[in-house]
């Protein structure tokens, strides 16, 4: 008598990860491959899912691009530096095209479908929209610090340290309000005081 319920050499081969289980087909075909990239680019096209793209430049972008000019800083690496002054730069001031895709995505019907969160969504806008300084004064300070020499640069040095600092934390609470009112699984707690 055999330990064994079953002949081991009636059982299925072991599933793979990643793998469908056997007797299911696998269809990935060029024709579906391009299908998708077509519905890829006409999304692009659309103001709201643009926005969702750029808006992780102001936080990941900048955040990037500080550790990389902390480093040529002080590794005294001038190209390194130069980088990613022009790289917070750009990632500063795609607050101007986010902003005027937000407001394209902000069409009444788009905030009919979602009444109960459309105040929510407006004040979200206007909040943007009132802190873009922020992002400008971190542009300015990145191109002071490229263009600048001597006492210019070395305050603007320490205005990109410390304004991109400031200006990573901010876009980290910006994207923290933006995910708790385009992704309601997001359970907002209150902080015990102690």
């Amino acid at each position: 008598i055999s330990r064994y319920p079953q002949d081991l050499t009636a059982r299925e081969p072991p599933q793979i990860r990643g793998r469908p289980p056997p007797g299911l087909p696998i269809h990935h075909s060029n024709s579906e491959m391009l299908s998708n990239l077509e519905v890829l680019f006409t999304r692009l096209g659309d103001a709201g899912y643009a926005y969702l793209l750029l808006e992780p430049l102001l936080l990941h972008g900048i955040f990037f691009g500080l550790i990389f000019f902390c480093v040529g800083h002080f590794l005294e690496q001038p190209k390194c530096r130069a980088t990613a002054l022009i790289v917070i730069g750009l990632c500063s001031l795609s607050i101007i095209p986010c902003l005027s895709l937000r407001n394209k995505a902000m069409h009444p019907r788009e905030l009919e479908r979602r009444p109960s969160d459309a105040k929510l969504i407006k004040e979200q806008y206007q909040r943007r929209a009132d802190t873009k300084w922020i992002y400008y004064a971190l542009a300015i300070a990145a191109v002071l610090a490229l263009l600048g020499g001597g006492k210019l640069a070395a305050f603007s040095n320490v205005f990109i340290i410390a304004g991109g600092i400031a200006a990573i934390v901010f876009a980290a609470w910006m994207h923290m309000k933006e995910a708790e009112i385009y992704h309601p699984n997001i359970i907002q707690r209150a902080v015990p005081l102690r």
